[in-house]
């Protein structure tokens, strides 16, 4: 496992803490020269699991929501994405997580082409 992973552009070491201080794999920055940064090694297959837990996550408030309604009946006229966020977003919060452990280990940290 590694601790940190060098900058391409000048050639700092990137740590974890670093790395989980990035809004997202797409606004990577280096914080010592501020170089725009891509990872192209498991990006794509993160999305891939991405695009299968968004949809599994839904189905699962929808399952929720009549069983905490049995409760708590108030969660029946709350809309089902706050009863989401208040409910599930821990658990897509664990996943980022893990998204970003995958990346700084596996990854390809590279330098984004200036546009």
């Amino acid at each position: 496992m590694r601790t940190s992973v060098p900058c391409p552009n000048c050639q700092e070491a990137i740590t974890l803490d670093d790395f989980e201080d990035f809004s997202s794999p797409f606004t990577m920055k280096c914080p010592y020269c501020d170089a725009k940064l891509k990872e192209t090694k498991v990006t794509p297959f993160l999305l891939i699991g991405l695009i299968a837990i968004i949809p599994l996550l839904i189905f699962i408030t929808k399952t929720l929501v009549p069983i905490l309604s049995s409760i708590i009946p108030v969660i029946e006229k709350i809309a089902p994405p706050i009863v989401y966020t208040a409910v599930l977003y821990p658990f897509y919060a664990l996943y980022e997580r893990f998204n970003g452990l995958i990346m700084f280990n596996k990854g390809n940290i590279q330098l984004k082409k200036r546009q």
